[in-house]
Order: structure tokens, then C-alpha cells, then sequence
């Protein structure tokens, strides 16, 4: 059996490429490979015998030189007879051409890298036509206004708000605090924090978790984590670890661990690699990567998973970095001694004068006057009624509603990335009160 041993620095010159390499790099190809080598690193080492013939790893070679690279981290592989090298070097081109994609799957990797604001050109991918939406896919121009993320507020959890709070913060009227009554993930109140419209913020949420999650990224806990959770550690951390189980559960929805047990171990070794201190220790990591897969007869002979893991680097690793970014960045507030935090119903609510009462409702389902997304039961109608009867200004954001009594505006169109019977589709969303908006336009 082929064993791959140390990693070290090669010459790019020294590499003996395969003479009968049948797989041609087109320049398009090499570029798009540069590209990647730009903004990831070159964390895939190519594959050399002891004598520096190239395995695997032509294209990333030639991509190297055309950055000016004159030596490339390679790993040795040995006990490969003449035949089997020749047969790996055809299967390590072909078997990734075989697999299918699961296309499903990559939109929603795509839907997640674009969120956060990543040029997706360097995965290969491109949406699929119904996600690229343009003036001439609506008739009256409705979802025209369909942009990137351009900053990311609060912590990675489900039905985040940072798509569009820069645009609600600019809609809400000027006041002494900011209310963020369901304050989620803490994207409404961490961008209010930095617009300097208010004094004062009160952030709840009827989740201690969340809420604790947020303030303990502010004061900087997570500066230096680099913890990579298991599957086994997700479920013994999930209910005392607010980490663990916003930032390693699938849709940070706190409930199901992020990938599937048959590509966990991979997928755990590539943010092992990408979270490395130091090159070297990124190598050493890159080098257990490679043990790994010449150890798992089960991945290697399923073609499918074969596919996933020579695209590592593109999927789901990263957005892991994404999300351990953003909980950094929250460090910078410099508003936290002026921040309360709560955990308490809406109805429990006591207004102030000077405050400005904002609420990240749950979406209603039409026709259920209601949301069951989540896991969770919010009754829509009575929390209009409960706006209604409000004296002070209630602000609300959502898609269309059941309640055409509120005045509106409309924030922006976006596209639903959570929620039983949104997913995918493209919504105009709207600013709701109970007392007429005032608008600067």
C-alpha cells in the first residue's frame, strides 16, 4: 500500500514532470488555479516519488510559475510500483471528472460564500441562472436592487440580519436607545452600535445563548479560538458551549452538527489545515490530510466523496473561517458600556422615552398566520395586535403579511436562504409600524 510521508519545499525547477500526462491544463484553467493559489495559499502540496517525478499536482505547478513561485510544498509518496503510478496519476485525473455534483448542495455553499461577502469566482462555480437575478427576470424591476453583503454584523445564526441592516438602521429614526427586541444574532443592534444614531442599546432576546454568545465575542473571548469540533464534541458541548453550537451546527440553527458523518473527518482535517498558525504546521496538517485519504479505502472508492474532497478548499471549510472571523471582528465595539442586554418576552417590554423599538420578527407563513421555522411556534397575529395597541412607535421587518393595517416600507429585495417554505426564493422584504415612517428621500 502507497504510504505519503514528509512534506518539504521543492525547487519547481528540480520537478520532473510525466512525460505521458494526458490531461491538458487549458491557460483559462491555470489562471482560475492561480487565482486560488492567491487567496488560499498553496495548501494542496503536489505529489512527488523520491526521485521528484511528478504524481499529481501539474496544473498547481504550472499555476505556480505563472505567480512567480519558484518552489512548491510537496509531499513524497512511496511503495507505488511503476504500474500503480501510472494508474494513479490517470485516476487522480479522471475520478473527479466522473463524480456528479450534488447541485443542491453547492448553491447553498454558493448562497453561504456570497452572504459573506466571498468572490465565489475562485470556487470554480457560478449560481445557477434562477439566483442571478436581474431587472429582465421581473417585469416591474422588483428584485432589481438584489446585492452582496457588503459588511457583516453579529454572530453566524439563523435568519441573520446583516444582508440588510445597514439599510434598516438607516430607515429607523433617530433616539436616545435603540430596542432590538428579538435581537437574534445581534446583527441589527452590533451595526446600530457603529452608526452613531444612539446613545444607548438594549439588545434582547429571549435566548441566553445567543445573547451570551454576542457579548462574549465583544469582550474578545474568541480572539484566538481555533478549536475544530467533532461530531462527537458538537453533541457532548451543544447545550453549555454557545460556540459549539451556533458556529459548528448546520445553518447555525443550534441543532444538527455541520456536515455528514461521511465526510466529517475531511472536512474537520481542511479547517485544521486552513486554521493552522504557521505554514509549517499547515503543511504537517496537510500532510495528515493526505494520510487520511490514502487511509480510507471507503472514500477513496467512492467516487462521489472523491469529488467533494479534491474541492475541500472551496466548500465548507471556509465558511467556517468566515463565521470565526466575524465573531473577531465584534471586539472592535467600542459601545459595549453603554449595551443592556435582556432576555425577556416582547410583551414584557417597558418603553422609555427616547427609544426607538425595533423587532426581527419571525416570517410569517401565509395562510398559517404564523411561523414554524426553526423549530419554533410564533403566533404573527398576536404580535400585531400587540403593535397596534402600542402608544410609542413600533418598527418590524418581514416579507408580505396578513395584516394590511401597518404602513411600510419596502428595505430591499433579497433572497431567503432559511425557512421551510422560503428557501431559495427571491422576496421583497418591508419595514413595518404602526405609525407612518418618515423617510429622508
Amino acid at each position: 500500500m502507497a504510504e505519503a510521508t514528509e512534506i518539504r519545499s521543492v525547487a519547481i525547477d528540480d520537478l520532473i514532470p510525466y512525460v505521458n500526462n494526458a490531461k491538458v491544463h487549458s491557460q483559462d484553467q491555470i489562471s482560475k488555479i492561480a487565482s486560488s493559489i492567491r487567496e488560499f495559499g498553496f495548501v494542496s502540496p503536489v505529489l512527488i516519488d523520491r526521485d521528484n517525478n511528478v504524481i499529481a499536482g501539474h496544473g498547481r505547478i504550472m499555476a505556480a510559475k505563472k505567480i512567480g513561485m519558484t518552489q512548491v510544498p510537496c509531499v513524497y509518496v512511496e511503495g507505488l510500483t511503476d504500474a500503480q503510478r501510472k494508474a494513479y496519476i490517470l485516476a487522480d485525473n479522471r475520478l473527479g471528472e466522473l463524480a456528479d455534483w450534488d447541485m443542491d448542495l453547492v448553491t447553498s455553499e454558493l448562497e453561504m460564500l456570497l452572504d459573506n461577502d466571498f468572490d465565489i469566482d475562485l470556487t470554480g462555480f457560478e449560481l445557477p441562472e434562477e439566483h442571478n437575478y436581474s431587472e429582465d427576470d421581473d417585469a416591474e424591476g422588483d428584485f432589481d436592487d438584489i446585492e452582496k453583503l457588503e459588511s457583516h454584523y453579529g454572530v453566524p445564526y439563523q435568519g441573520n440580519k446583516s444582508r440588510i441592516a445597514d439599510i434598516i438602521i438607516s430607515l429607523l429614526p433617530e433616539g436616545k436607545r435603540l430596542v432590538d427586541l428579538f435581537g437574534g444574532g445581534g446583527a441589527i443592534t452590533h451595526c446600530a452600535m457603529l452608526s452613531g444614531k444612539w446613545q444607548e442599546f438594549l439588545y434582547n432576546d429571549l435566548n441566553e445563548m445567543i445573547t451570551g454568545l454576542f457579548v462574549d465575542a465583544v469582550n474578545g473571548k474568541y480572539h484566538d479560538e481555533r478549536r475544530v469540533i467533532t461530531r462527537d464534541e458538537f453533541n457532548d458541548l451543544k447545550d453549555t458551549d454557545a460556540y459549539v453550537k451556533y458556529i459548528w451546527s448546520f445553518g447555525n440553527n443550534g441543532l444538527a452538527y455541520l456536515w455528514g458523518k461521511d465526510i466529517e473527518d475531511i472536512k474537520c482535517q481542511a479547517c485544521r489545515i486552513l486554521t493552522a498558525d504557521t505554514l509549517h504546521d499547515r503543511r504537517t496538517e496537510y500532510a495528515h490530510f493526505i494520510h487520511l485519504l490514502f487511509d480510507n479505502k471507503e472514500l477513496v472508492d467512492n467516487k462521489r466523496k472523491i469529488d467533494r474532497l479534491q474541492n475541500f478548499e472551496h466548500l465548507q471549510a471556509l465558511t467556517q473561517l468566515e463565521a470565526l472571523q466575524r465573531l473577531e471582528a465584534l471586539q472592535r465595539l467600542e459601545a459595549l458600556q453603554r449595551l443592556e442586554v435582556s432576555n425577556i418576552s416582547y410583551e414584557q417590554y417597558e418603553h422609555k422615552k427616547g427609544d426607538v423599538v425595533y423587532c426581527d420578527v419571525p416570517y410569517e407563513q401565509m395562510g398559517k398566520e404564523s411561523c414554524d421555522d426553526y423549530g419554533l411556534k410564533f403566533d404573527s397575529l398576536a404580535f400585531y395586535e400587540w403593535a397596534k395597541s402600542r402608544k410609542y412607535q413600533v418598527f418590524f421587518s418581514s416579507y408580505e403579511i396578513s395584516d394590511d393595517s401597518f404602513y411600510k416600507v419596502k428595505i430591499k429585495a433579497v433572497m431567503s436562504l432559511m425557512g421551510a417554505t422560503t428557501n431559495g426564493q427571491k422576496r421583497n422584504e418591508y419595514l413595518y409600524s404602526n405609525m407612518p415612517i418618515k423617510s429622508d428621500e
